[in-house]
């Protein structure tokens, strides 16, 4: 697992790339405390096949990914992250880019959280 690196040479490797938010600050309340998000990507890279049957076990990858963020918050089963509040798929798993050896998937999500004031 990396953070905001994929080694494209690699068989199959993991990143968590976060995104460019506009602005943290989903909502502020009078005591100074703040509700905010935290975007990312969750990626890999893997060796790209023309096999149907590899191009099949990737996407069913993210769609099993999907489900298990999905089950898992509405179970309250979130990452250790003080004042968390939720984690969701914003965007479904896809091939994000491509060349003839290898691919990067990646899905789009979303962590919510308390912070106190200071």
């Amino acid at each position: 697992m990396n953070i905001d690196y994929l080694n494209p040479d690699e068989k199959i490797q993991y990143s968590i790339n976060p995104t460019v938010t506009s602005n943290p600050i989903v909502k502020s309340y009078v005591d100074g405390s703040t509700l905010r998000q935290y975007l990312f990507n969750f990626s890999s890279s893997e060796i790209r096949s023309s096999d149907v049957i590899d191009q099949i076990e990737a996407s069913n990858f993210y769609e099993n990914l999907q489900e298990w963020i999905e089950i898992n918050n509405s179970k309250n089963i979130l990452p250790e992250y003080e004042g968390i509040q939720s984690i969701e798929v914003l965007a479904p798993g896809y091939m994000f880019n491509a060349d003839y050896k290898s691919a990067i998937y990646q899905i789009q999500c979303r962590i919510t959280y308390m912070k106190e004031a200071y």
